[in-house]
């Protein structure tokens, strides 16, 4: 048997989470005081990650996208970051430890006071994925003279992590139907990752939500659906590499082209990829000899499969009552998606259960008492549950899932009465994870004693192989069917097994 290298393997772990709050202030925008606050979202990107012995330290930015009404009738969008930073604490974090940071926007809300100031108060939790590579795990290696069984065992080494940045852009023709761009809500998903030779293909599609204004003062909004594909060079991949992956978005620009005809949407977003492969080495399993002791040391490890990311497509069909205080909406201007997260997920029966929260801001007109269109909005948080099938996936699956808004309508009945149906886009990040055990060392010791007989019968179960006998008779397999020509496998029960031993003194 040759001498096998160490095992790479990789493992991957959610090392925890934290919350961290965020606010921002804001009192007036160019001279004009804020009367009413239209819609805000807020999303929080992470910009930098360093590790250190036991722990990560990470910072970034919440963008804060308002859309405000001005005392002077203007209706503005705004656009704010506030920092955070924090240190996330975790023993098994090392200098080379590669450490995903994933953040979630858990809760938004805002205030205002007397004097005009606002502020708008998000709470995000930071999820804490660890990717590993333990190459201290060997397999022992055979000797002289020792008779070994073998079986396959199945692992998972990172071969390649990958960031790549890229830019989706789109435009729209500036006229009296798009006078003015409010805002753009932007929500991204991966639909595949296909591996080839040194290289792999990201395909997703990126919906944007643009709100935006008519000649005449009228809000108005669109939901554009760009597709990307992109292709990424990646050493060591090949044909069979595992991949899995998620996009980010960051900060969109909104800005016209050189002769103001078009508005031009650019939407920078970075992908990050795993590559793993698969590797199958044949380990001992068993082993003795004729002529000595053997002892063998067993390990356990982790045995991580790394299923390759999938998308699924769901409907959330919900509804929601406006409270006593809300005005009745008596026509809805603009839908724009804020928020959509998962806040719990089980597996059962080999089904995912996922529960999860979307949020999403509805402006609308309100005709007031004396039949005048007033403009206002409302802010509506649903839950929603879904069955997903997932394969192959157990109760020890490690479920990294992220979720985006595709479609949404929304239907008000007697303006109070508000139909929810939007369109969910998950995608899955599935580890399966197992306890492995393999005999990582094997040890010659003392010179066993002679046998003192010459001819021996044994009865064989059909459970046995002829090296589970072997052993027992401290004979080699050869030798067995050397000495019993007739046998036939699979071994059955009552199967009469002769070993002769020549002794010394013949």
């Amino acid at each position: 048997m040759e001498n096998l290298e160490k095992l790479d393997v990789a493992t991957k772990n959610h090392l925890g989470s934290t919350q961290l709050k965020n606010s921002l202030e804001i009192t007036n925008v160019e001279d004009n005081t804020i009367t009413k606050v239209l819609t805000v979202c807020a999303n929080p990107i992470v910009e930098n990650i360093s590790v250190s012995n036991g722990e990560v330290t990470f910072d970034g930015n919440v963008i804060y996208d308002l859309l405000v009404v001005l005392d002077n009738n203007e209706i503005k969008p705004i656009t704010e970051k506030s920092k955070f930073s924090s240190v996330f604490e975790n023993k098994d974090i090392s200098p080379d430890s590669l450490v995903s940071v994933i953040p979630n926007l858990v809760d938004l809300s805002s205030s205002n006071s007397k004097n005009g100031e606002f502020t708008f108060n998000s709470i995000i939790d930071f999820e804490f994925i660890l990717t590993s590579k333990d190459n201290e795990i060997s397999c022992a290696v055979a000797k002289e003279d020792v008779f070994c069984r073998e079986e396959e065992i199945e692992y998972f080494s990172l071969i390649n992590n990958c960031e790549y940045d890229f830019i989706v852009s789109f435009d729209l023709q500036k006229d009296s139907k798009i006078n003015k761009i409010l805002c753009v809500k932007n929500f991204a998903t991966i639909k595949s990752i296909m591996p080839n030779i040194d290289y792999f293909v990201v395909s997703g599609e990126i919906y944007s939500t643009v709100v935006y204004c008519t000649e005449d003062g009228v809000i108005k909004c669109m939901v554009k659906e760009n597709s990307f594909s992109e292709e990424i060079e990646a050493k060591g991949v090949d044909k069979d590499t595992i991949l899995q992956g998620k996009v980010v978005l960051k900060e969109a620009v909104v800005r016209e082209n050189d002769d103001n005809s078009k508005f031009v949407i650019e939407i920078p977003a970075m992908i990050y990829v795993q590559a793993f492969s698969k590797n199958i080495r044949n380990c001992i399993c068993d082993a003795y000899s004729t002529k000595f002791d053997i002892n063998l040391t067993t390990s356990s490890f982790i045995q991580d499969e790394f299923v390759s990311t999938k998308q699924i497509e769901e409907n959330v069909l919900t509804n929601f009552s406006l409270t006593q205080e809300m005005s009745r909406i008596d026509k809805i201007l603009a839908v724009i998606p804020t928020n959509i997260r998962t806040v719990n997920q089980v597996v059962k029966d080999n089904e995912l259960l996922l529960d999860g929260i979307g949020s999403i801001n509805i402006i609308y007109y309100a005709e007031d008492d004396d039949g005048n269109n007033e403009l206002n909005s409302v802010d509506v948080d649903f839950p929603f549950s879904l069955s997903i099938q997932l394969n192959p996936l157990s109760e020890n699956s490690n479920i990294v899932s992220s979720v985006i808004f595709g479609d949404i309508n929304v239907k008000s009945k007697h303006g109070k009465e508000l139909e929810i149906l939007a369109e969910v886009k998950l995608n899955f990040n599935v580890t399966n994870q197992n306890v492995l055990s393999i005999t990582t060392e094997l040890v010659v010791g003392d010179e066993k004693p002679q046998r003192d007989y010459a001819l021996e019968i044994y009865v064989a179960k059909s459970t046995q192989t002829l090296f589970d006998i072997g052993k027992e008779l401290n004979i080699s397999v050869n030798e067995l069917v050397n000495q019993n020509k007739d046998i036939s496998l699979p071994l059955n029960d009552g199967d009469k097994i002769v070993a002769y031993n020549k002794l010394e003194n013949d």
